[in-house]
């Protein structure tokens, strides 16, 4: 929620003050009284900067921002994810949060007092964001939090439910932003609400909740890097060590197990969905722009109604993943019996994966046909529903590997999000520009071949192959629960 909250008035703060360095500098450079100098009110809406000249400039910028947050998130994630492995969940997620309001600060402190720090200053804030692996690793944190706490059987409803907060906050967000900002006329009082919310999330992690991990599962990670830094400890240079500390795609080895039966086929699954999760991840990410920027040229929609269509689009996604992964999950996924295979995907999971970019690529194509705003929306409430595919694709990865990695797995598609958050509107919306004036439908062309090659790469992955030994401890769980013999005395959190 203090993410769609803050969203909006974060791009007009960037703008403004992007603006009044402009016209700082028009009226430095001026001579003779050839300029009329401009104080401009942060937050306002002022025509004045409504010129290509601020805008190129506030996009470049804003890339500049995104680029800092993106590389520095994809070197620290995957870091911070293993560490989380060793020693828990909830300090990180502090830590996590903690950057986030550093964060906070700095936009708060650009935007009251802009003649003592420059909007350059925001970049510190992208970094304070980026260094502690901003809001994905939160996310890959809670997820890890998560698969410490549920089966397999249940894994994917929990992950849903976490989506679909997400879209909600996202959804709601605005709108309680925009009544603080117009009741309150300054736009400073979202990034207060938005601190204060870390606060109180500070707060609950600290007094309230107790950590998933217990010690002997830490003291199991801990062992196992020992080991791992033992073996390599003679086959790596001083120098290969220090550069793989800054080598943003070293940490993509826990996608390539070296142990156990099944390899490839492991293998194969492990990446295909990792590849499959950056492709939707990178797309609905990368997307957001270009598609309100068409739907403003092409159809000329207002603020307002753009507003409708994000809203309604979001609503149908979080319909999709509160009611209806969960329904399917209850409904189609059979309990485990003796002797029957529980590691990795199984076949519900592979079906709603496929399921899920079927929906995306129909969508997409309606983006690609519509030559009017009621098939774009219907495009857009379709492709919705293929957001039942990354909460899927997430408990699936954490099903094919240790408990010991699943903070480190998950940190890795942190980091995976990280560079779609670079790569995707760089890409996109480069596209969009080229082609604007010839084919503007060609960006989505673009992303339905995306969405069918991963739709293709579905069909490749096998159910029930993982790392020896994952999931005997689900299923010994589930068989003592049957039996009646599991201690319902000992806490769920932090068992294991």
């Amino acid at each position: 929620m203090a993410l769609g909250a803050a969203a909006v008035p974060r791009v007009n703060m960037v703008f403004a003050l992007v603006c009044q360095d402009y016209l700082n500098r028009k009226e430095r450079e001026a001579t003779n009284g050839d300029f009329t100098p401009i104080r401009l009110v942060l937050g306002a809406d002022n025509p004045e900067c409504e010129i290509p000249e601020i805008g190129a400039r506030a996009a470049t910028f804003t890339l500049y921002m995104n680029i800092i947050t993106g590389i520095l998130s994809a070197i620290t994630s995957p870091r911070l994810g293993q560490y989380s492995d060793r020693m828990g969940r909830r300090m990180f997620l502090i830590l996590g949060s903690f950057g986030a309001c550093l964060c906070e600060v700095t936009l708060i402190l650009c935007l009251k007092y802009p003649d003592y720090f420059s909007y350059w200053f925001l970049l510190l804030a992208s970094a304070f964001e980026g260094i502690v692996g901003a809001f994905t690793l939160i996310l890959a944190l809670v997820h890890s939090y998560a698969s410490d706490c549920t089966s397999f059987a249940k894994r994917s409803s929990a992950f849903s439910l976490f989506h679909g907060f997400l879209f909600l906050g996202i959804a709601i967000g605005p709108a309680i932003g925009g009544f603080a900002i117009e009741k309150t006329d300054d736009i400073a009082v979202v990034f207060y609400g938005v601190i204060g919310v870390h606060a109180v999330f500070i707060s609950y992690i600290l007094f309230v909740l107790p950590e998933s991990l217990s010690k002997e599962k830490m003291e199991l990670a801990n062992e196992k890097f020992a080991e791992e830094r033992r073996k390599s400890a003679g086959s790596v240079s001083w120098l290969q060590s220090a550069m793989g500390v800054v080598n943003v795609f070293k940490p993509l080895n826990v996608l390539w197990p070296e142990e156990g039966g099944n390899l490839t086929k492991i293998r194969t699954n492990m990446i295909l969905l990792a590849a499959i999760d950056f492709v939707m991840f990178g797309v609905g990410f990368g997307s957001i722009t270009v598609i309100l920027l068409y739907s403003k040229v092409e159809f000329h929609w207002t603020t307002k109604f753009a507003s409708y269509f994000t809203s309604f689009v979001n609503a149908s996604r979080v319909i999709g993943l509160f009611v209806i992964l969960p329904l399917l999950t209850r409904f189609f996924r059979k309990k485990p019996r003796p002797g029957d295979p529980v590691g990795g995907c199984d076949n519900l999971d592979t079906l709603i994966i496929r399921g899920a970019l079927s929906m995306e690529v129909l969508g997409t194509l309606f983006f690609v046909v519509a030559r009017d705003s009621p098939l774009f929306m219907a495009g857009g409430i379709i492709a919705s529903f293929g957001g039942l595919g990354s909460p899927t694709i997430q408990s699936s990865l954490t099903k094919h590997s240790p408990s010991e990695k699943t903070g480190q797995l998950l940190g890795v598609i942190a980091l995976l999000h990280s560079l779609a958050r670079v790569i995707g509107p760089t890409a996109f919306n480069g596209i969009y520009s080229k082609t604007a004036k010839t084919y503007p439908q060609s960006v989505f062309v673009v992303l339905v071949v995306l969405f069918i090659i991963a739709w293709l790469g579905a069909w490749f992955i096998t159910p029930y192959v993982a790392v020896d030994g994952v999931g005997d401890e689900a299923v010994e769980r589930l068989f003592a629960e049957e039996r009646g013999e599991l201690d319902e005395s000992e806490p769920l959190v932090g068992r294991n």
